[in-house]
């Protein structure tokens, strides 16, 4: 095999055919490659971090990590939502230690600097407003935030991205049929994976690991319609639900609900297999994937070169029970127990690729189209200028 071009494809001498490739070595295992995608890719990307459900009041708040940022995302008096960077104005020190909670005031432990929901700063002990400095120009320094039918979104860089409304209009609007500003969270699971975050995000989108590797997912998936699904994606952008088999209504053991239907989808006399949809980011992975009895959004959070953390969200209509309209083991069995096989893969394909013999090898066209296309994606991201 031949290596062109920074392993955008390879030759094999013996059929003259090209084929895409992952990338070379050096980008899954450089600290400073990690810098710079941080800079270029992972802070300028639109990331789903909450769901409006999750702060349902004044002064509720998550606070979530992305690429060794600490971001709040909270409720203020007035209902509107905010993303701040978790860096106390004063000394630097990161103020709120809390994954989640609730709070009319945010206060630094350090010197008990103090700032509102929507980050105005309250109090500095020994200094009144305007005394030794104003108030008004030492809030916290904000991130965006986007909120599109109850799903938020958060990009960190100093300018705001392209909207993302457009674009999930046009790709999800299979998912509002479901309503998903009615839903609610059900269960959270997040794994710290020992390999480089776009190790990840190869093995995602992909499935011809599938049939040797997820025989639960594969249960209700229907693979041939997952390849044909895949092919031709491009941009940083795609639409779409997982494929399900003939019969099946949802990713379950056995295609069975396993709770109850999503708003308007418990108006219908009769559910049929292929209701829902679905929306996805790349590279910086969001996916969303709406099923007619509950959501499911994956998020990668990258923490450095070596090492990612994947978390897994499940949703539920917002009147369900738990233990009585859906039990949490059968919610969560199929994705819990492909997150679980899908950790060890990944952590072997990262000491595989650390080896220094390694050198990227070709892509099915059909069946990893789909990788490939992120990483176009990727590559047109880290070339493009600052």
């Amino acid at each position: 095999m031949i290596e062109i071009e920074g392993a955008r494809a390879v030759t094999g001498a013996a059929q003259g055919t090209t084929h895409a490739t992952t990338l070379p070595r050096t980008y899954y295992l450089s600290p400073a490659t990690f810098e710079s995608e941080a800079e270029r890719i992972l802070f300028r990307q639109w990331t789903f971090v909450a769901h409006d459900s999750q702060l349902p009041g004044p002064g509720d708040f998550v606070v979530d990590e992305i690429a060794g940022e600490s971001i709040i995302v909270v409720r203020d008096g007035s209902g509107d939502v905010h993303a701040f960077f978790n860096v106390c104005r004063h000394r630097g020190f990161r103020f709120c230690e809390q994954p989640q909670g609730h709070t009319t005031r945010f206060t630094c432990p350090y010197h008990r600097w103090s700032y509102g929901p929507d980050g105005r700063l309250r109090n500095v002990p020994g200094s009144p407003d305007g005394e030794l400095l104003d108030y008004s120009e030492w809030g916290l320094v904000p991130a965006h935030v986007e909120r599109w039918h109850g799903f938020l979104f958060v990009a960190l860089a100093e300018a705001a991205p392209a909207p993302l409304s457009p674009a999930l209009d046009l790709l999800g609007a299979d998912m509002l049929p479901a309503r998903p500003e009615r839903i609610a969270l059900a269960f959270r699971e997040s794994y710290e994976v020992r390999a480089n975050w776009k190790i990840l995000l190869e093995n995602y989108p992909e499935c011809y690991h599938c049939p040797g590797q997820h025989p639960e997912l594969c249960s209700s998936m229907a693979l041939d319609a997952m390849y044909a699904t895949t092919e031709g994606w491009e941009g940083a952008y795609l639409g779409g639900s997982t494929p399900l088999k003939p019969g099946h209504l949802t990713i379950s053991r056995d295609g069975g609900l396993v709770s109850t239907p999503l708003g308007d989808f418990a108006d219908l006399d009769v559910l049929t297999s292929g209701l829902g949809g679905g929306f996805m980011i790349v590279p910086f992975l969001t996916r969303i994937i709406c099923h007619v009895d509950h959501v499911i959004v994956h998020v990668v959070r990258p923490i450095d070169a070596g090492r990612t953390r994947w978390v897994t969200h499940w949703y539920v209509n917002d009147r369900a029970v738990a233990g009585v309209d859906y039990d949490v083991d059968e919610l969560t069995h199929v994705w819990r127990t492909t997150n679980r096989q899908d950790v060890a893969l990944c952590e072997g394909a990262q000491l595989g690729v650390a080896s220094r013999r390694y050198l990227p090898g070709p892509l099915h066209p059909q069946r990893e189209s789909a990788v490939a296309a992120a990483l176009d994606v990727y590559r047109e991201l880290m070339d493009a200028t600052p």
